[in-house]
C-alpha cells in the first residue's frame, strides 16, 4: 500500500511538471472590413470566437484542439512578407473594401491593412477555418 501511494505521488509530480513546461501562447485576432452598407468582423479572444457578417452575429467557445489548429494557421503566416495591399485609389471609388487585420501573439502585434476581396492566401485559410467552426 505504501509503495502504491509513493507511485501515485511520483506520477502526480511528473504530470504537473510536464504540464508546467507547455508553452501557452496567447493569441488574439481582430479583423474588420467595413464600407457603406457592409460590415464583416472577426474576433478571437481567450478562446471565444465571434464573427459578425452584416449584422448576423455568431459566436462559439473553441476547445483546445480547435484553438491549437488556429495557432498552427497563425504561426504559418509570415507577417514580415505580407505587405499592405490596399490601394487609396481603389478605396476612393469604392472598388475595394479595406480590412484591418490585427494579430497579437503574446506581446507582439502585427497590423495590416488589406483589400478584403484580395486577401493573402494564408490569411484567407485562417478566416475560412474560423468560419467553419461556426457552421
Amino acid at each position: 500500500m505504501k509503495t502504491f501511494l509513493n507511485l501515485i505521488i511520483v506520477l502526480f509530480s511528473l504530470s504537473t511538471s510536464c504540464e508546467s513546461q507547455e508553452v501557452n501562447q496567447k493569441i488574439h485576432i481582430n479583423y474588420k472590413a467595413q464600407t457603406r452598407g457592409f460590415l464583416y468582423k472577426i474576433s478571437l479572444n481567450n478562446n471565444v470566437l465571434e464573427i459578425d457578417n452584416n449584422g448576423t452575429l455568431k459566436s462559439k467557445i473553441l476547445n483546445s484542439q480547435q484553438f491549437s489548429e488556429i495557432e498552427k494557421l497563425v504561426f504559418n503566416i509570415n507577417f514580415d512578407e505580407i505587405k499592405n495591399n490596399i490601394s487609396i485609389d481603389d478605396l476612393a471609388v469604392d472598388k475595394a473594401i479595406e480590412g484591418v487585420f490585427e494579430v497579437k501573439i503574446n506581446s507582439k502585434t502585427h497590423l495590416l491593412n488589406l483589400n478584403h476581396n484580395n486577401l493573402p492566401v494564408k490569411i484567407e485559410e485562417l478566416f475560412s477555418q474560423l468560419e467553419r467552426y461556426l457552421e
